[in-house]
């Protein structure tokens, strides 16, 4: 009857003890997220938006990844970005400078990763890999994220998205309530996860972390320290 008492006394503490662990690192990442969401929020070159970090584990390029470049770029960028995000926008406008001038020497490779207003940013998510199967996920990202930087953004707009860039109404359509469809978004945010991200919009240029809309030239942070923008960092994976 003792022993009996102690295995159950032992199984209550493990018990606690796994729940303790999984609530901790929950309140941790959630402590990072809004760590980084406050500083987007105030939209200054803080220093978590400059952050960089040694990325023990990063994404590897596959088929059907959105791709600006060529697939056998020496170097390629990783980008996870939010569309609902004016802050992801910003960065894409930056990666646009990449783009015109490292030409085919880097290839940049973005992927959504839905984290805040949940149902909006996996919608529009949707929408650019559903005008993707048109030929025009390009033309959709950058009409969102006009929109964004506009804040005149409304997931309820999607139709007029639709008739701005000629795509077929009921292809269209059919493809925004594709489960199969929005069940891989949800996959590639947990891979995401997976590799450190938290927050949008992320980068991995080689073997870096980079968090937030990094600018395009070197500036000087709160703490008075260089930091390489966006433009020095790809020359120098690239050189």
């Amino acid at each position: 009857m003792q022993k009996k008492s102690w295995y159950l006394i032992i199984a209550v503490l493990i018990v606690i003890a796994i729940v303790v662990t999984v609530v901790a690192s929950r309140l941790l990442a959630r402590a990072n997220l809004d760590a980084l969401e406050s500083v987007n929020s105030s939209g200054a070159n803080s220093d978590l938006q400059t952050q960089t970090y040694l990325a023990s584990n990063s994404p590897t390029f596959r088929n059907g990844d959105k791709i600006f470049g060529s697939a056998e770029a020496a170097l390629k960028i990783f980008v996870y970005e939010d569309y609902t995000s004016v802050y992801s926008a910003n960065l894409a406008d930056t990666l646009d400078k990449i783009k015109a001038e490292m030409g085919d020497q880097a290839a940049i490779i973005v992927r959504p990763y839905v984290v805040n207003n949940l149902e909006a940013a996996q919608q529009l998510a949707q929408a650019v890999d559903c005008a993707g199967e048109q030929g025009k996920w390009k033309e959709m990202r950058a009409l969102l994220f006009a929109q964004a930087k506009n804040k005149q953004l409304l997931v309820d707009n999607l139709a007029n998205y639709e008739n701005q860039l000629s795509l077929n109404t009921s292809d269209f359509t059919a493809c925004l309530t594709n489960q199969t469809k929005s069940g891989k978004i949800e996959q590639s945010v947990v891979e995401a996860q997976g590799y450190g991200v938290q927050g949008a919009p992320t980068m991995f240029i080689g073997d870096e972390m980079i968090i937030g809309a990094r600018p395009y030239e070197d500036f000087v942070d709160s703490n008075g320290d260089k930091i390489s923008g966006l433009k020095s960092v790809v020359a120098g994976k690239i050189n």
